[in-house]
């Protein structure tokens, strides 16, 4: 079991502190593979006692005994004989993506977009751009009255006729609080969607519906290609503008 996968089975057990690592190290592996623990403190935000609890909870004796087993790993794969371009690895996830999402979806996704009161279509760090491209798309639709507002700018109170669209690529860390003040009240409860590249999200089944998209495998990961996930979002918001041309 690579270091991916024994992260991606403990994921549900992390901490808030430990899911942010763990975003982290999925997005920029090569840093905390080779950064020392003094240069991750120092830039990447964690202390070096979280930085260690971490390893620790993944079994490791301390930082450098992960960063090593990290590094074989990473190895493994940049030795594989056959490496692909990144812009091959980007052209198979967009070409995924378009055979992986169906029109029964995307039409049942902008039909409720159209019905709804209000759509707040929410993204942080990669999944921003995503969120951001979608709500201009929807500016072409006179039905859909849509906005991004700011994580502390969210509304006090929903609706039942209210929809909130999340694009989150890993564990949602940023968007816990809300989910958990949209839970205690039922009676105002919005329709809830979650567009992700990780089928085992963990706020997952905080969700009406959860739309997953093709990502970049492991052996990708390890090759920088951190912009697999915001290609797949990017190509599934054309699928959805186009969907909303042909009406």
């Amino acid at each position: 079991m690579n270091l991916f996968e024994l992260m991606d089975s403990k994921v549900s057990s992390f901490s808030k502190n430990d899911r942010a690592i763990y975003e982290g190290i999925r997005k920029f592996p090569d840093r905390f593979a080779y950064d020392s623990i003094t240069d991750l403190s120092d830039h990447a935000g964690f202390t070096k006692s979280a930085l260690t609890r971490f390893a620790q909870k993944l079994g490791f004796a301390g930082f450098v005994e992960f960063q090593y087993q990290f590094q074989q790993d990473i190895r493994t794969y940049q030795d594989a004989e056959k490496k692909e371009s990144h812009a091959d690895i980007y052209a198979r996830v967009l070409k995924q993506t378009a055979e992986t999402v169906s029109e029964e979806t995307v039409g049942n996704l902008v039909e409720r977009m159209e019905k709804a009161e209000h759509v707040y279509i929410l993204g942080s760090n990669l999944s921003r751009l995503p969120a951001e491209e979608l709500l201009i798309a929807t500016h072409f639709n006179s039905r859909i009255s849509a906005q991004k507002p700011a994580p502390d700018l969210m509304p006090h109170r929903f609706s039942r006729n209210d929809m909130i669209i999340i694009y989150s690529a890993l564990g949602g860390v940023s968007h816990q609080d809300m989910l958990r003040s949209i839970r205690k009240n039922e009676d105002g409860r919005p329709y809830l969607v979650l567009i992700t590249t990780n089928a085992k999200h963990s706020l997952r089944h905080n969700f009406d519906e959860v739309i997953v998209l093709p990502t970049a495998s492991l052996t990708d990961s390890t090759g920088k290609t951190i912009l697999s996930d915001t290609f797949a979002f990017l190509m599934f918001n054309d699928i959805v503008t186009s969907y909303m041309g042909k009406e």
